[in-house]
């Protein structure tokens, strides 16, 4: 049997304009070897002759194969893979032995090839590759060759495999550039979600502070209701008063009228017993003038039995026309009072009730939100969890109380989603989660302490108190107000009574009762001891347990109002009382004399820092202060300062008596003239007996270093606390 030699370029695929892509003819024999090519390498198959044997190279002589090797007459084979590397039959009836019917040299000779084509190949596996389609396309080609007969329709069922595998490349060429708009879309979408996130963050923030803005709205509504319901308790019970005193005028009027008419039926009498009597003092008698009197003396009491008895019964409850139109008077004004009071109440009630209608839909909103964000969040958590940007927690600590030293000890180890629980608890009042800790959750009712004399006059009481459960700001502004009215009390009588007294008047007044009194000076009480971290809050509950004394506060603010005043003075004779960094340098440094020039530089950076943007110091800015008695940095720096000083001043002193274990009055007395020997005596005389004075008055002979120390911590001792003249 003789091989045509052949070659895959005829089988290529080529193009035609009509027909698209088709297989070309199939040429003429030729004696070249064929070849293919692979990724443009090109592969030399050996001449189709040397696969067969001299007696089988005649065109269209095949072997016989054995009528149990047929796939339509014998049973079902199948094809193995050998050790030596040859494809086997193996049959059903032979219970899986190998089949070693001889087969036909051409096939033999054919799988030979294959097999040593894929092993040159290294596809010996069977996986979809190109080299192993090609091996397999180059036996087809030439089986299609040996088969003469069958040429032309096998030729066409291979060029429909090839247009199909062409058409199916194509495709795959177009849809390239859609699976590159697909990852470029993919992009696009990431950087909108992106987007749509830090939107939803800043719509975050301006809900949770309309929030904040509405509960303290609540808060100060639901206050002033509280009070006008206590007024409103408080009128009534005047009312009451009132109505009582007038009951018991009009039975002291119906007991005076009775009482006269007593009288005036007695003097009637002795003037009827005279008029009776002759110049003798003989009583006349005269029967018919008698009869005739007694008959109308007893139609005059008839009358008057009939009058009185209609008094009784029509007037018993009347009062005097002039103070029934008083009690009228006052009583219309109370009415006016109470619907006024009764409208304001209701206007309240109703914005309240809008408030809380809104908080209701900002509260849906807030959740609403909350969903789509997490459902973008768990769209988005794989691929883009390290794409969030980090907040910048350091900036917290700026605007804290504490700064950055306590925001840094309050959320160390914590992470961000309870750094921002600590910040949010910061700025609503919650803050001092270490006082939390430690107390628990804030009580409902707070233990009296007694009624003792030791006891603070605002804690006097033996009952359980309400807790109004005060924020930091309600303290804040309650203190401010508080100091407000003692420098004013201060100023018109002098200072009388200790801060404790003062305090329980100044509610006594303001709320008009005695338990509400009681219950806002413990609830005040508890909340400077929950915010201490506050240096106002600490500084007032000091003063008013008595640890301190109260002239440090009206020292220090009598201090930056007198620089204010001056400073400010001063600075009317520039345009818009505004000075240049040096104008306002040398007027530090006319006002304050004592102080070393590395402080005035740091106060005039701080005035500079807390005006950033201005080219020149608006004076006026800088001594300015909120409701909560805050200030800027210039003052905070200008506090610290003072507060350096003290320490120095103190630690000075300390070297002076440290070697002792017991001091007195006139130890402490040469210490301080020894450290300071220019102190003023009035000075001096109120250090030292701030500094022996017990609780109770009295003075005590000697103390020990540790205690005098501290008490000079918590009294005015200072170098630099007064200006120039």
């Amino acid at each position: 049997m003789e091989l045509t030699p052949y070659s895959p370029t005829d089988y290529s695929v080529t193009t035609t304009d009509a027909n698209g892509q088709r297989l070309p003819p199939i040429r003429s024999r030729t004696d070249e070897a064929p070849e293919y090519r692979i990724h443009n390498t090109r592969y030399t198959l050996p001449p189709s002759n040397l696969a067969r044997d001299v007696s089988d190279q005649q065109i269209g002589d095949i072997d016989s194969w054995p009528a149990n090797a047929s796939g339509g007459s014998g049973a079902f084979r199948s094809l193995v893979l050998t050790n030596q590397g040859r494809l086997v039959p193996v049959g059903t009836n032979l219970k899986g032995k190998l089949d070693t019917t001889h087969k036909p040299r051409f096939l033999a000779a054919l799988e030979e090839y294959l097999y040593s084509e894929l092993k040159t190949l290294g596809v010996e596996d069977s996986v979809a590759n190109d080299s192993r389609l090609q091996v397999f396309r180059e036996i087809f080609s030439t089986v299609i060759d040996d088969f003469k007969t069958y040429k032309p329709l096998l030729s066409a069922i291979k060029n429909e495999y090839e247009m199909m595998l062409t058409h199916l490349y194509n495709k795959i060429n177009e849809l390239e550039p859609l699976r590159q708009q697909l990852v470029l879309l993919s992009d696009q979408c990431d950087k909108k979600l992106m987007q749509y996130r830090k939107e939803e963050r800043a719509d975050m923030s301006l809900l949770k502070e309309e929030k904040k803005r509405l509960q303290q709205t609540i808060r100060h509504i639901t206050n002033q209701n509280q009070n006008l319901e206590a007024n409103i308790k408080r009128l009534q019970q005047e009312v009451s008063h009132q109505y009582e005193l007038y009951r018991k005028e009009l039975d002291s009027r119906k007991l005076l009228i009775n009482d006269a008419n007593d009288l005036r039926a007695q003097q009637e009498q002795r003037n009827e017993i005279k008029e009776g009597l002759d110049d003798q003092g003989m009583k006349k008698e005269d029967t018919i003038m008698m009869k005739i009197s007694l008959k109308q003396a007893r139609k005059d009491l008839d009358k008057a039995l009939a009058k009185i008895t209609y008094m009784e019964a029509n007037y018993n409850d009347v009062v005097p026309r002039r103070d029934f139109v008083e009690l009228e008077v006052k009583s219309n004004e109370f009415v006016e009072q109470i619907k006024a009071l009764q409208e304001m109440i209701d206007n309240q009630t109703r914005e309240l009730e809008q408030m809380r209608t809104q908080n209701e839909n900002l509260k849906e909103d807030i959740q609403n939100i909350q969903r789509e964000k997490e459902e973008l969040s768990s769209k988005n958590e794989g691929g883009h969890g390290g794409m969030t940007p980090r907040p910048a927690w350091h900036l917290a600590g700026e605007v804290i109380d504490g700064g950055v030293e306590r925001w840094q000890s309050i959320t160390a180890n914590k992470t961000s989603q309870e750094k921002l629980v600590s910040l949010l608890n910061e700025f609503t009042g919650g803050g001092n989660e270490d006082n939390q800790s430690q107390n628990g959750p804030v009580p409902d009712q707070l233990s009296p302490r007694g009624e003792g004399e030791q006891v603070p006059f605002h804690l006097r009481s033996s009952k359980s108190v309400k807790n109004r459960r005060l924020t930091r700001r309600d303290v804040a502004v309650l203190i401010q107000e508080i100091w407000t009215e003692r420098r004013i009390s201060n100023n018109q009588d002098g200072r009388t009574k200790p801060l404790s007294e003062f305090v329980y008047e100044y509610f006594r007044n303001r709320y008009g009762n005695h338990n509400t009194a009681i219950e806002m000076g413990y609830s005040l009480d508890y909340a400077c001891k929950r915010f201490k971290h506050n240096d106002n809050c600490q500084l007032f509950y000091q003063i008013l347990c008595g640890e301190a004394d109260e002239d440090i506060y009206h020292n220090t603010k009598n201090l930056i109002e007198q620089l204010g005043e001056r400073v400010i003075k001063e600075s009317e004779t520039h345009p818009n009382g505004s000075v240049t960094m040096e104008q306002f340098d040398a007027m530090l440094k006319s006002f304050l004399p004592d102080k070393a020039a590395n402080d005035i530089a740091e106060l005039v950076t701080a005035a500079e820092k807390e005006q950033p943007n201005e080219e020149q110091i608006a004076l006026a800015k800088l001594f300015s202060v909120d409701d909560e008695d805050n200030y800027g940095d210039f003052i905070r720096i200008l506090k610290r300062q003072l507060n350096e000083d003290k320490q120095s001043y103190i630690h000075d002193v300390q070297e002076k008596i440290e070697n002792s274990n017991s001091v007195n009055a006139k130890d402490v007395e040469q210490a301080i003239r020894a450290v300071n020997p220019h102190i003023r005596n009035t000075e001096l005389v109120h250090i030292v007996q701030w500094i022996f004075e017990a609780k109770d008055g009295s003075q005590i002979p000697s103390m020990n270093t540790h205690d005098v120390l501290q008490r000079l911590q918590n009294g005015v001792f200072y170098r630099q606390h007064t200006l120039s003249s």
